[in-house]
């Protein structure tokens, strides 16, 4: 499909604002150079030791739902 500018123009004319509002973002996320950030070395480190410490010792991983739900006690008690 070929659309012009000028079609693209009249189109976004009958639009409403909060949808101008939303179109404007997109084209603002497209037009980023970078659209994936280049991941820090640091970050990728931090990522492979916990995955080695994991393999070393799986059982010292809390379940979610278990972290979840000494948050829900926590927030019950203040």
């Amino acid at each position: 499909m070929n659309v012009t500018v000028e079609q693209l123009t009249e189109k976004l004319k009958t639009l409403p604002e909060n949808f101008l509002e939303r179109v404007w973002g997109y084209i603002d996320g497209l037009s980023e150079e970078e659209i994936y950030p280049e991941i820090p070395e640091w970050q990728k480190n931090e990522v492979r030791e916990r995955i080695e410490e994991y393999k070393r010792n799986p059982s010292s991983l809390t379940d979610m739902d278990d972290v979840f739900s000494e948050i829900d006690r926590e927030l019950d008690e203040n």
